[in-house]
C-alpha cells in the first residue's frame, strides 16, 4: 500500500505542496504559483480519496459520521493517520452546525489553509528576511484566486461524495509541468 498523501512539506509524500513552496521561494510569477496551488489542491485531494478507498473508507462514510468523534478517530487509525482524515475530523468538530455543503466547503478550504500555513512558516524560517505577515498576505491573495476551485470541489463533493476531483476543462491552458521538479527531489530525507 502506498504512503498517504501528506500536507507536511518535509514528508516525501507532501511534495505537491513542497513544489508550491519552492515556486514561492524562487519568486516565480504569481499566476504560476496560483496554477501550482490549484493543481496541488485537485491532485492531492483526488489522491487522498483514492487512498481512503484503499483502506475501505469513503468520503461518504466520513460525512455520515461527522458528528461522531469516536468514528472519525477510528477512521484515522484505519487510514494510518492520514492527514486529510485528521483534517476532516478537526473541521467536522469545529463545524458541527454546518450542513453537508458547508462542511465540504470548510474541509476543502482547510486543506489550502493547512498547506498555506506550513508554506508560510517554511518560507519565513528558510528565507529569514521574509515577514510572516507579508507571506500570509501573499497567500491570502492566492486563496482569493483559488476560491472558485474550492467552491467547485466542495459543491461537487457535497452533491456526490464519490466524485473524483479533476481540474475543469480549459483550466489546463496554463498548466505547469512539475515532473522535472518532482524527479529532481530526493526521496531520501537529508
Amino acid at each position: 500500500m502506498a504512503e498517504n498523501e501528506s500536507l507536511d512539506l518535509d514528508d516525501p509524500y507532501g511534495r505537491r505542496w513542497d513544489i508550491v513552496f519552492r515556486s514561492i521561494r524562487k519568486d516565480e510569477p504569481f499566476d504560476k504559483v496560483v496554477q501550482r496551488v490549484r493543481r496541488a489542491l485537485y491532485r492531492g485531494f483526488r489522491n487522498a480519496l483514492k487512498q481512503f478507498a484503499e483502506y475501505g473508507i469513503t468520503l461518504k462514510m466520513l460525512v455520515e459520521n461527522r458528528n461522531s468523534p469516536l468514528a472519525l478517530r477510528q477512521f484515522a487509525r484505519t487510514t494510518l493517520g492520514h492527514d486529510y482524515v485528521h483534517l476532516f475530523a478537526q473541521v467536522a468538530s469545529a463545524s458541527s452546525h454546518l450542513d453537508v455543503p458547508g462542511l465540504m466547503r470548510a474541509f476543502v478550504g482547510a486543506i489550502w489553509e493547512a498547506a498555506g500555513d506550513r508554506i508560510a512558516c517554511k518560507v519565513v524560517t528558510t528565507d529569514g528576511p521574509t515577514s510572516l505577515n507579508g507571506m500570509r498576505d501573499y497567500l491570502a491573495q492566492v486563496a482569493e484566486q483559488i476560491e472558485p476551485d474550492v467552491e467547485r470541489i466542495a459543491g461537487k463533493l457535497a452533491d456526490d461524495p464519490s466524485w473524483q476531483p479533476r481540474m475543469p476543462a480549459g483550466a489546463n491552458h496554463q498548466q505547469i509541468d512539475s515532473t522535472p521538479e518532482i524527479l529532481s527531489m530526493s526521496l531520501l530525507r537529508n
